[in-house]
């Protein structure tokens, strides 16, 4: 599988300090299965957390041969995490952000409070420019914890879902693991992603919350968002939901 959300880019944000750390960030996640990922550093507008397009892809070049020289069969791919803000979809259009593995695909990131105003908009300007948004760990968002069902609207409204593999082990609290429990029996999870950042708390681990999505929808569901994560790289918008046991 692709993990499409991790933070293994050294210094550019809270993920891994070090090349070395990056590397073996890298071999964690080969020997739980996982062949490449997308680095999605942070991007928040207005902090030191807004990097260029450019440096991104410079440092994913960088990282490749850098795999390469150490001979770790993994491939990483470019890409953000980027902060809501209402004129999300111009700052997409401007150039200034990058979809995941510079496809179709823009992972936002929900906070975990309050959901921002307008995210429905955001979302809809955003399918304009025909792209999909792909909401991040929305299973640690006290609103959807409290009403998991809120999701389906904006699915309804074109965006995708990715929960943490973390959060379905409990890694985040036993509200986070009910809610993305919940999302995946609603059949509103796309993806799991590690979400790592470091070799630690926050490693490169996916098949163990893979193994607790199997529980909520079954090996075909956990098969389905495995899948999904090549769409990624295709740049097509080919997903499917994740199955519940009522498909």
């Amino acid at each position: 599988m692709i993990d499409i959300h991790c933070h293994f880019l050294p210094n550019i944000d809270d993920g891994s300090k070090s090349w070395e750390e990056t590397m073996e960030m890298a071999r964690m996640a080969v020997s739980d299965g996982v062949e490449g990922a997308v680095m999605t550093p942070h991007w928040i507008q207005g902090t030191t957390w807004q990097p260029a397009p450019g440096t991104v892809v410079s440092l994913v070049a960088e990282m490749n041969e850098r795999l390469r020289a150490e001979g770790i069969d993994f491939t990483a791919y470019p890409g953000m995490e980027i902060g809501i803000i209402p004129d999300l979809p111009q700052v997409l259009s401007d150039g200034q952000i990058l979809p995941l593995a510079e496809g179709e695909f823009v992972l936002i990131e929900i906070p975990f409070y309050s959901l921002p105003m307008g995210l429905e908009e955001v979302i809809f300007g955003i399918e304009t420019q025909g792209k999909k948004a792909v909401m991040a760990h929305p299973e640690r968002n006290r609103e959807f914890q409290s009403s998991p069902k809120r999701i389906l609207d904006f699915v309804s409204a074109g965006a995708l879902v990715q929960i943490t593999a973390g959060s379905l082990t409990g890694g985040f609290g036993d509200s986070a693991k009910r809610c993305s429990v919940e999302l995946a029996k609603l059949g509103a999870v796309h993806f799991v992603a590690s979400d790592a950042h470091s070799t630690r708390h926050r490693n490169p681990v996916v098949s163990d919350g893979l193994s607790v999505l199997k529980k909520a929808v079954g090996q075909e569901g956990v098969d389905t968002v495995i899948a999904n994560t090549y769409e990624i790289l295709r740049g097509c918008p080919g997903y499917k939901k994740a199955v519940t046991g009522k498909s």
